[in-house]
């Protein structure tokens, strides 16, 4: 596996500090080992199974209900929950490493359309010092985001693997395609959406919808961050199923009674 993982790195062009040079076959090394990507971002993974992607940012002051949980440098930091200090690539690749397999995202922006992909789990966690001594606190992504319609916390319904997309790259000055390929994530700097992005790495499973910062939880502006994202265990898998089957339902009554 440990071939398979520099491999893909190789291929996919992808900077990383690698701790072990050795080309000769080692025994499995039991304890859990780190890939840093070219904008430090860490894939953890132990007995060639990825454990988890860790990502440095800070917490937004977004000054518009939430469209994104979290976007890159650049991005759309003012509808956002969190900037990350990351290329929305290695996320991409990181997931792939992690086995999971990416699927079909929203056509256009808002599409209510439900995504598909492999769901994963994703946690914001920082440093606390609300109480005596300093800790570190982490949150399921979904208790840090407030529904504006409703005014409830979002259900666990985890994120879709929808992978943004590649698209011909246009020289500017002529108009025409210059027979590259550019990685739509990379350019628009969208990394997790709430409101359906087909730009976007991850996007949330529901039908999607604006959001406000759960403001009860989370602590000051400009506060590091990390954000972690990991696969499901086998029984949080099952969990997710049964939360998005009822959400899923409960959308389509709401539909249902907005035809009436």
């Amino acid at each position: 596996m440990k071939y398979y993982l520099l491999t893909l790195i190789i291929i996919y062009g992808s900077s990383v500090v690698y701790s072990e040079t050795s080309d000769k076959p080692q025994a499995e090394i039991s304890q859990t080992q780190v890939i840093t990507f070219s904008h430090t971002e860490r894939v953890f993974y132990k007995k060639g199974l990825v454990e988890k992607i860790e990502i440095d940012g800070y917490l937004s002051n977004p000054t518009m209900p939430l469209e994104f949980v979290a976007c890159t440098d650049g991005g759309k930091d003012y509808e956002s929950l969190v900037v990350v200090k990351c290329k929305p690539w290695n996320i991409h690749l990181g997931l792939i490493l992690a086995g999971l397999k990416e699927g079909k995202g929203p056509k256009s922006f808002g599409d209510l359309t439900r995504p598909t992909g492999d769901l994963v789990i994703v946690f914001i966690s920082w440093v606390s010092t609300a109480t005596t001594g300093t800790n570190i606190v982490s949150y399921r992504v979904e208790d840090l985001l407030i529904n504006a319609q409703t005014n409830k916390v979002l259900e666990r319904v985890g994120w879709s693997f929808t992978g943004s997309m590649f698209v011909d790259d246009i020289d500017y000055d002529t108009g025409r395609p210059t027979g590259k390929k550019i990685y739509l994530a990379d350019v628009y700097k969208n990394v997790i959406a709430s409101w359906h992005d087909p730009a976007a790495v991850l996007n949330i499973p529901t039908s999607g919808g604006l959001y406000l910062p759960n403001n009860e939880i989370l602590p000051a502006r400009g506060t590091k961050i990390t954000l972690i994202i990991r696969p499901p265990t086998p029984e949080e898998s099952e969990e997710l199923k049964g939360i998005n089957a009822a959400v899923s339902e409960y959308e389509e009554k709401q539909r249902q009674k907005q035809k009436k």
